[in-house]
């Protein structure tokens, strides 16, 4: 089983014509595993993670749900780790297809695209839970509350998405799932009501 954390909670606004945005930053602890998910633009990240006692070098793997920069830009600070994308796994210069999962765990990489072509989410086994880390399958700005309710989730505006439709698809996907948390990649986590489901 892993542990999944927050470590950097995300956020997004818009000023006019001018976003400002930094995604949630998760940690999953895997037996020995530590990976980080989305590690973001945040330029205080290494602060952060050494006030959750993690430091960049014990990190194993990084995983980037998809290629936008306020999710993908600290990725450089850790060196040492295999770098995740929807797609490839890369080990040095190495480009390595995975197999729909982080190696050496149980933890499910889930395509979700519609907000990018390529997008993906990871399903993650906790003693209390499946957990549903979506990435900009779902977001929000600062000024948004989220509902945890179900056709409002999937009708969540999204400015960048690159197919309405297909967005669609993948969101009532990952609703439909048994996940009892899910981390989106701006704004809090969120749990569906029962009644949702």
């Amino acid at each position: 089983m892993a542990s999944v954390k927050v470590l950097n909670k995300g956020w997004a606004r818009k000023d006019g014509e001018i976003w400002e945005a930094v995604s949630n930053t998760t940690l999953i602890e895997h037996g020995r595993k530590k990976i980080i998910v989305d590690p973001g633009c945040d330029p205080r990240l290494i602060e952060v993670l050494e006030r959750h006692s993690v430091w960049p070098e014990e990190i194993d793997t990084v995983f980037l749900t998809h290629e936008h920069l306020d999710h993908t830009t600290n990725a450089v600070l850790f060196k040492d780790a295999e770098l995740i994308d929807p797609t490839y796994i890369r080990r040095g210069i190495k480009m390595i297809p995975h197999s729909g999962y982080i190696p050496d765990t149980g933890i499910k990489i889930i395509q979700t695209p519609g907000h990018t072509r390529d997008h993906a989410s990871l399903l993650v086994n906790t003693t209390e839970g499946e957990v549903f880390i979506c990435g900009d399958l779902f977001w929000w700005t600062v000024d948004m509350d989220p509902i945890p309710d179900h056709d409002i989730l999937l009708s969540l505006p999204d400015e960048f998405a690159e197919d309405r439709d297909i967005l669609l698809q993948s969101r009532s996907k990952a609703l439909g799932s048994n996940a009892k948390l899910f981390i989106p990649g701006h704004g809090a986590p969120f749990s569906l009501r029962p009644q949702e489901r």
